[in-house]
């Protein structure tokens, strides 16, 4: 009889996975990642002190694996590949100008990065810290940065506008970079110089023949799109069983081609992104639930539970190599932001970002074990490494939030319509008579005079001006309504212009004909006769919905949850105003008819119905906006709770 596998360590792992990020928040608010926290935890229950994980348990060191594939497969996810092909301007040659394009000053960023790690790690090499012979690898792992730490905390950050988009390229160029160099060094190491190294190719030339499928092949074969969109929401979960196959095609050929997973996890996102481009989608959402949920927080944890932090303190030698590796982090990274942000945005955000830049996690964690492995590195080095890494992920956010301050407070966000027809006066009249406020764009000198006696702000202006866009606060802005163009060309024109500066911008607008440009574009393109035969659809079998939503007054109204105060609790659990009702709520793209027990989480769009004065209090109150903190009176010691 075969032995049972022991599951305690998969349990154990699983609780403190769970109580990690529910500490992490409560004592720091956000301010301290998670990850940190749980490679922490590691580090207590695994071998370097109560040895309760060990790298013994085959099933937990694959998942463990399985997780940083998984997190390198989510970093490619989170790529926008429409802001790699954005026009630098007229002005490009004006370097103020020029480096606030995101792919200028991405690029500016990592050539100063590799220029500066070089002559860090050169001037370690002199004091006799490093040999020489280890500057290679050590070079790709340096410049690399945590863009699982930059996400979240720029995502918290929406004034920062394009600045904060500079930053996303500039990390995402920095760990492209680093995981193909490591990935060749680790080649060259064990094949050297031979044609096999050469097979590295084949990844990227993988991700080039989904580009060509995605463009394509959906047109000679359409069965193949139309069924995975018709089993994506069944239990076959088709789209989501494609995309994991499709991370574990290009690992398997990661491992063909000589190269480490880590770039065919990556590039395996990047695949992702090509064929389902559309970001904050159902699909996007079930992968990053699946990854964060479950394969990410594993990996950590085993990360921390499997270090040998005691190879830092065997030696003198080691003990200094960890803040000579600090300096060299940091100062790589913060002396190129006031050569390559500073002139563009000024001295504390370019400092700033420079600062958030310096966190390096994930790849430390795996390209040192492969450096290890390899003998390119010892275990006093590679222990301060590990060491290096996890202050860095820790002093970088907190140095970002002191440098830059807190965020402005920013406007609730708006509707921006733009045209200035009869469709776009019904439609603000419509959106304002649901609690929208509405911003307009018009074309028209004489605007003002139309939109004025109906209490709409508008603007006059060119929907491809920047400055005019910045008028209409492009960036508090939650959704933009195309209605009124001359040809599709300039519904695209007009997107491509205010992605420029909100690059995860919603775009709605409507068309006669298909056209597939809007796909790329992340468009919302409604084709004009399903729009007016779904609306006849609900006029026949539907009656009592259709002219309730018809009516602006009848009380029917969709909002956004933003109480933070009713995150997590169920509808019978909330006291709502007058008759006011629950009918359906959508999450993730996904409805879901109300009941009891239904859960209500922060931006789930809430259908609610009845008296409409009652209604209009239940909508304010959903969306009412607030943090709140466990603070401590310091002369009771007793927790509360306040609102800042």
């Amino acid at each position: 009889m075969e032995e049972a596998v022991d599951f305690t360590p998969l349990l154990l792992v699983s609780v403190l996975a769970v109580a990690v990020p529910f500490v992490a928040w409560r004592l720091t608010g956000g301010l301290v990642p998670a990850v940190v926290g749980e490679v922490l935890v590691g580090i207590i229950f695994g071998e370097p002190l109560l040895g309760i994980i060990t790298r013994d348990n085959e099933w937990l060191t694959f998942l463990g694996l399985f997780g940083f594939a998984y997190l390198m497969f989510l970093s490619g996810l989170e790529i926008n590949l429409s802001l790699l092909g954005q026009s630098p301007g007229r002005r490009w040659y004006v370097p103020g100008i020029a480096l606030r394009h995101p792919l200028i000053s991405g690029t500016v960023l990592l050539g100063l990065v590799v220029a500066f790690t070089f002559l860090g790690l050169y001037l370690m090499s002199v004091v006799n810290l490093i040999n020489g012979d280890q500057i290679p690898m050590l070079l790709f792992i340096l410049i690399a940065t945590a863009v699982g730490v930059i996400v979240p905390v720029l995502k918290d950050r929406p004034d920062l506008g394009r600045m904060g988009q500079s930053l996303l390229v500039g990390g995402f160029l920095l760990e492209f970079v680093a995981i193909v160099g490591v990935g060749v060094v680790a080649a060259l190491e064990r094949e050297g110089i031979s044609w096999k190294i050469f097979l590295i190719l084949a990844v990227p030339a993988a991700l080039i023949a989904m580009i060509w499928l995605s463009r394509y092949g959906s047109g000679r074969f359409p069965i193949i799109p139309r069924t995975m969109h018709e089993l994506a929401q069944t239990s076959a979960q088709l789209k989501i069983r494609a995309s994991l196959a499709l991370l574990v095609i290009f690992v398997a050929l990661s491992q063909v081609a000589g190269t480490e997973m880590v770039l065919g996890a990556f590039v395996a996102g990047l695949a992702v992104t090509v064929v389902s481009p559309r970001h904050g989608s159902s699909l996007r959402g079930k992968l990053e639930a699946l990854g964060y949920g479950f394969f990410v927080p594993i990996f950590f944890i085993h990360a921390g539970a499997t270090l040998d932090l005691a190879a830092v303190f065997d030696s003198a030698d080691s003990l200094i190599l960890v803040p000579a590796l600090l300096l060299v982090a940091f100062g790589a990274k913060l002396v190129p932001s006031l050569m390559g942000l500073v002139p563009a945005w000024g001295l504390r955000p370019g400092l700033a970002g420079g600062s958030l830049l310096s966190a390096n996690l994930s790849l430390v964690l795996a390209a040192g074990a492969i450096a290890a492995d390899l003998g390119v590195i010892g275990e006093g080095l590679h222990g301060a490494l590990l060491l290096m890494a996890l202050l860095t992920t820790v002093l970088a956010p907190l140095m970002f939030s002191t440098i830059a301050g807190r965020a402005p407070p920013q406007d609730d966000g708006h509707t921006l319509i733009v045209g200035g027809g009869e469709l776009a006066k019904t439609l603000a009249e419509r959106l304002m008579a649901a609690g929208r406020r509405v911003i307009v764009l018009d074309r028209d000198p004489n605007a003002a005079a139309r939109w004025g006696p109906l209490g709409v702000e508008s603007v006059v202006g060119d929907p491809s001006d920047a400055l005019t866009l910045i008028s209409v606060r492009l960036l508090q802005t939650d959704v933009a309504v195309i209605v009124d163009f001359d040809h599709s060309g300039q519904v695209a024109d007009y997107t491509k212009s205010m992605r420029r500066i909100h690059p995860t911008l919603r775009v709605v607008t409507w068309v006669s004909e298909p056209d597939d440009q809007f796909e790329h574009l992340d468009v919302e393109a409604y084709l004009l006769s399903d729009v007016t035969a779904l609306a006849l659809e609900e006029a026949v079998l539907r009656p009592a919905l259709h002219a309730a939503r018809s009516d602006p007054d009848s009380g029917l109204v969709e909002v956004s949850m933003l109480n933070v105060d009713l995150n997590g609790r169920t509808l019978s659990e909330i006291d709502f105003e007058g008759d006011v009702r629950v009918l359906v709520v959508m999450r993730e793209g996904e409805p879901t008819v109300a009941a009891g027990d239904t859960t209500l989480f922060l931006h789930d769009r809430i259908t609610l119905a009845g008296d409409p004065s009652a209604v209009a209090l239940m909508s304010s109150r959903l969306q009412q906006r607030g943090r709140h903190r466990w603070l401590i009176d310091v002369r009771t010691s007793r927790r509360f709770d306040r609102e800042i």
